[in-house]
């Protein structure tokens, strides 16, 4: 991964958690999808970040032995 991406998926990732009020970190899936995971569960990190997205987010779960909580983005 080059220094100018590895920036701005840091700047994306600082965003998010700003939004979600939790430190998240974005995970490129596929060509057209993003993971953002956190830890523990939290629904209202879920919640805002929905809302942010204008409920365009998947696939909320909350994985108990790895104590984090996951979704996904289609763009």
């Amino acid at each position: 991964m080059n220094s100018v991406f590895k920036a701005k998926k840091q700047m994306l990732e600082n965003t998010l958690s700003k939004v979600a009020k939790v430190s998240v970190e974005i995970t490129f899936a596929r060509v057209n999808m993003i993971t953002i995971a956190w830890d523990e569960e939290n629904k209202s990190a879920f919640e805002r970040l929905q809302n942010y997205f204008k409920g365009k987010l998947f696939g909320y779960e909350y994985d108990e032995e790895c104590d984090m909580s996951v979704c996904c983005l289609n763009f």
